[in-house]
């Protein structure tokens, strides 16, 4: 072979890897892998998985409920990110036997530069279920139930008759505190009615004021912050917000216009509080301040402004 030829050869080969390789370092790869090909049914199984990502991505997010193929998810350690790496530990169990295989696990991430929402996958992977093995020589023996002798109406009645005095006592109870409080309601003056905004701003700092994440309630705590949110919907805006899911929000809040601009934002902080209650993700003590401040964003943002300052932002915006 011509050196000419040779050095072409070369270059048609390396150059597509040349021009492909930026695209390729702005994609994140998940790798899985078990500490055992073979595990009892009924046993944990550990699953532990690595992502590696650019620097223009923050962290991936595990798009996973409660189950994996045939293995149900008993629970989820999260474990970073730092320098471009992010862990997870999943804890499995599976009640069939049989060889079967760990499904790819989807993960959810965004990179900075756009908003993009892009998924890796993580690797399939084989392992046997066997079941727990039994002694043929032990010895069988027969269960007999005791016999019981059967009842009759005189023994019921002393029961009955209790059963029936708790009945009264707790119905002349319930009336007596339903006329106290009614009694006492009477007396009591109407409160000022409390503007729904700032309702929800005084509940989030209460909820801040909990540390309930730091308490180790993280579900509870995302619960809450949505739960606020919501009803600031529901009071400010009479967007069906309790009773609708995360998607059913995002499209009533299309013919709100003031909140049109927030859709993303909305997005971001209703997708992180449903992986966590639903997915069982642990999020970072970053993304747990990050769902506070959105959420007061969001309520700051949609607090109907006085008639006043309204007309003199049309006013800057003439001159």
């Amino acid at each position: 072979m011509k050196p000419s030829e040779s050095m072409n050869r070369l270059v048609s080969i390396f150059l597509p890897l040349l021009l492909c390789s930026p695209a390729v370092a702005q994609e994140a790869g998940v790798t899985a892998r078990l500490d055992s090909t073979e595990y009892k049914v009924g046993s944990w199984v550990l699953l532990h998985v690595e992502a590696r990502f650019p620097q223009t991505v923050d962290s991936l997010i595990p798009a996973v409920r409660d189950s994996l193929g045939l293995f149900e998810i008993l629970a989820v350690e999260s474990h970073g990110p730092t320098e471009g790496r992010q862990q997870w530990v999943f804890r499995l169990t599976a009640f069939d036997t049989g060889n079967v295989f760990i499904p790819p696990i989807p993960f959810l991430y965004r990179s900075r530069s756009d908003t993009t929402v892009r998924v890796a996958y993580s690797n399939p992977l084989p392992v046997s279920i066997v079941g727990i093995p039994i002694d043929p020589k032990g010895d069988i023996k027969d269960i007999k139930p005791p016999l019981d002798a059967p009842w009759r109406f005189e023994d019921f009645l002393p029961y009955m008759i209790a059963l029936l005095l708790l009945a009264l006592i707790a119905a002349g109870y319930y009336y007596y505190q339903k006329r106290k409080r009614q009694r006492g309601l009477a007396n009591i003056p109407p409160k000022p009615a409390i503007p729904p905004g700032q309702a929800a701003l005084a509940a989030l700092r209460i909820l801040e004021d909990k540390h309930l994440w730091q308490r180790g309630k993280v579900k509870e705590y995302y619960s809450e912050v949505t739960e606020i949110v919501r009803r600031f919907f529901e009071d400010q805006h009479d967007l069906a917000a309790l009773e609708s899911t995360s998607d059913e929000i995002l499209s009533q809040l299309k013919l709100v216009p003031e909140a049109v601009p927030l859709i993303p934002q909305c997005r971001s902080f209703f997708t992180t509080a449903d992986l966590v209650k639903f997915a069982k993700y642990l999020p970072t003590p970053g993304e747990h301040d990050q769902e506070l401040r959105w959420a007061y964003e969001i309520v700051r943002a949609l607090i109907p402004r006085p008639a006043e300052e309204l007309e003199e932002q049309e006013v800057e915006g003439v001159r």
